[in-house]
């Protein structure tokens, strides 16, 4: 999934955690924490294999459950210690949304059909415990900006982005109101 899909499904995923108790809340602070969780597996895992070599793929290290697993209790209790838990269950909703948007949906249906060799695309989940997959452009950014192209699953990540965009509208474009109230202030002092 390209990075507007991954941000897009977080984001309505983190709306219908916030609709599910009324004392979360979105926020430029958890919002900012949802979009950087978001991307974090692509922004440690293809910088590592593909630029430094030193990971197996670009789905790996930060794409496997059990890194996020310890990810998300390390920021919990962080976030306990700062009184912030907000912020790293937004981020970890984000990490989590990420890698399983990651799932190809060709192997999610081949499962979901009883076609259990689809599972070896699924190997990432679960690094270092079994080999990332042989994806195809898994070597550079160039190579995989290159492979873009318009396609349904691609076109499809593009209306997954306008929907979140609408509900974040529909929503009372929240966390917006904050930073542009933040920026006034800064530019109306730095005026004076």
């Amino acid at each position: 999934m390209w990075p507007w899909g991954h941000l897009a499904v977080a984001y309505l995923v983190y709306v219908v955690y916030t609709r599910l108790d009324p004392t979360r809340r979105q926020t430029a602070a958890t919002l900012t924490a949802l979009a950087v969780g978001s991307q974090f597996p692509d922004l440690i895992d293809k910088p590592l294999a593909w630029t430094f070599g030193v990971l197996p793929s670009g789905r790996s290290l930060a794409h496997s459950v059990f890194t996020l697993l310890i990810i998300a209790v390390v920021l919990h209790r962080l976030a306990v210690r700062y009184r912030r838990t907000d912020l790293s269950k937004a981020f970890t909703v984000g990490a989590f949304a990420h890698t399983l948007t990651d799932m190809s949906p060709t192997a999610v249906a081949g499962l979901l059909g009883g076609d259990l060799t689809q599972l070896q695309w699924l190997r990432f989940l679960v690094w270092p415990l079994r080999p990332p997959p042989p994806y195809a452009n898994d070597t550079s950014f160039v190579e995989q900006f290159a492979s873009l192209s318009v396609e349904p699953y691609v076109l499809f990540q593009f209306g997954l982005f306008g929907l979140a965009v609408a509900v974040w509208i529909a929503h009372g474009v929240p966390g917006l109101r904050s930073v542009t109230r933040r920026s006034k202030a800064v530019f109306t002092d730095f005026a004076d």
